[in-house]
């Protein structure tokens, strides 16, 4: 079996011309300080996909909006650059995806779920952390989607070896292929020249390496921890998984403990998680 090398596969996949036109122009709008609504919209709007999800995201319920935003320039007007950036990562995602079978659409139910907890998780602690947590749970797994884009028939042994031998995924994928999904995704983002706390989540959202303490910009560390305790709740909940793991300690993880999350007021937040999921996950479709 022929392995392709983490370099080749991140140089292969850190082609700009991956993401959809729009979105790209719409990021490179984003980018100008000088940008305007209209130059948004107008670039937007060529895309009627991209543009229905933005404003199906705009008006769902974890943006809370007090109206329901009925045009694309209201909602761009009404939710700001900084949220738009993320709406707009948020709606071209899934367009990242070759093929939607069995294995993406795991990949994709969690990656959805772990976006709709961070965000609630993130209450609290401002607009940009959470923003910044929402585009990180969704994007959280990215180094899956393209191994499993480029490498269909090797990732599937990767897929096999969590479900039949109830693995991880860094453990089965580093057994197939010697390198894991965080270091393809962070190697990814870092070519399209996402936010350093993008690129920073992808790589570090399991915490092996890395302690929540350390990292001195309190945006990027507790964005980092919104995503980690994301996933753990995904995995309780059984999202993007055969079956709901209750042997989950929430309360124990560093990143419950970083963010001051005990056991009550985890559980409220699951019940609420869910539920929120439940109601919301048709936003991404």
């Amino acid at each position: 079996m022929n392995i392709i090398s983490k370099d080749e596969l991140i140089n292969k996949a850190g082609d700009l011309k991956v993401l959809p036109f729009v979105a790209r122009k719409a990021l490179e709008i984003l980018n100008d300080e000088n940008c305007s609504i209209e130059d948004l919209s107008s670039v937007i709007e060529k895309d009627q996909t991209i543009a229905a999800r933005i404003l199906k995201i705009a008006n769902s319920a974890l943006y809370g909006l007090r109206m329901e935003v009925t045009s694309l320039q209201h909602s761009l007007m009404i939710l700001g650059f900084k949220t738009l950036r993320s709406i707009v990562l948020t709606a071209t995602t899934r367009s990242l995806y070759k093929k939607f079978g069995i294995t993406e659409k795991i990949i994709w139910d969690h990656s959805v779920g772990a976006a709709i907890a961070a965000k609630l998780i993130s209450r609290g602690h401002g607009s940009d952390v959470g923003d910044s947590a929402f585009v990180g749970g969704l994007m959280h797994d990215l180094g899956k989607v393209i191994m499993n884009n480029e490498t269909p028939e090797i990732y599937s042994e990767v897929m096999m070896k969590m479900y039949n031998d109830g693995i991880d995924s860094i453990t089965a994928e580093k057994e197939v292929y010697g390198y894991d999904h965080t270091e393809v995704g962070s190697g990814v983002t870092g070519k399209w020249k996402f936010s350093v706390q993008l690129v920073h989540i992808l790589k570090e959202h399991h915490l092996n390496d890395c302690r929540l303490e350390d990292i001195k910009d309190p945006l990027a560390a507790k964005s980092l921890a919104c995503v980690h305790l994301a996933d753990h709740v995904c995995k309780l909940l059984g999202i993007g998984y055969r079956e709901a793991d209750e042997t989950v300690l929430l309360h124990e993880l560093k990143s419950a403990v970083y963010l001051g999350l005990n056991k009550e007021k985890l559980d409220k937040l699951v019940e609420e998680i869910s539920d929120t999921y439940n109601t919301e996950k048709s936003v991404f479709e």
